[in-house]
């Protein structure tokens, strides 16, 4: 049991509007990303979205950011996140786009776990000139090791000097992303 991929990146603002508006015509990002692992053929989303600063997404959490996660099997993982002393903040909801169910890590950054129905959704961002994906995530923490040692119990994320890296194509231009074998690590 681990995460599968990132399901989501949401964010505040003070006006969510204006800045989707400012991301989708500078950027050309719409909301979606659709990948796929390298070890499956199996189609996942990433949702990017921005949201007012008093949304109730951004309770419980000491950030002005959310990360969504993609799991297989989101029941079991709770119960294996439970047994070792993870605290789950919401009780699993069931919605048309999957199971979803949210933990705090050490630092209090809240968590959503996504298991995805495989429903299709759209449109997704794939324009050349534009984002075309997700590069990295960086945030910062007071306790390093701790961070890192949680991230990879309980949520199955190799960590090592560089960060976690999961890796995924696009299924509509494979090119867009380097093979496994020539990924070089990303250095601050």
């Amino acid at each position: 049991m681990k995460v599968t991929g990132i399901g989501g990146i949401f964010f505040k603002a003070q006006d969510p509007e204006q800045l989707k508006l400012w991301y989708k015509d500078h950027l050309g990002i719409d909301t979606l990303f659709r990948w796929r692992t390298i070890e499956d053929e199996t189609s996942h989303y990433t949702v990017w979205n921005v949201f007012a600063e008093t949304a109730n997404i951004f309770d419980k959490t000491r950030k002005d950011y959310v990360f969504n996660y993609c799991v297989y099997n989101l029941q079991s993982l709770l119960s294996t996140l439970k047994d070792q002393g993870v605290k789950a903040i919401t009780p699993t909801e069931i919605e048309e786009n999957g199971k979803f169910g949210t933990i705090l890590d050490p630092d209090g950054n809240k968590i959503i776990l996504w298991e995805p129905s495989g429903k299709e959704v759209g449109p997704f961002t794939t324009t050349h000139d534009r984002v075309t994906g997700l590069g990295g995530i960086f945030f910062r923490t007071d306790n390093l090791e701790k961070i890192k040692e949680w991230y990879g119990k309980h949520l199955g994320l190799p960590i090592d000097a560089y960060g976690a890296s999961i890796k995924w194509i696009d299924p509509n231009d494979a090119a867009t992303v380097p093979a496994p074998d020539s990924l070089e690590p990303f250095h601050l």
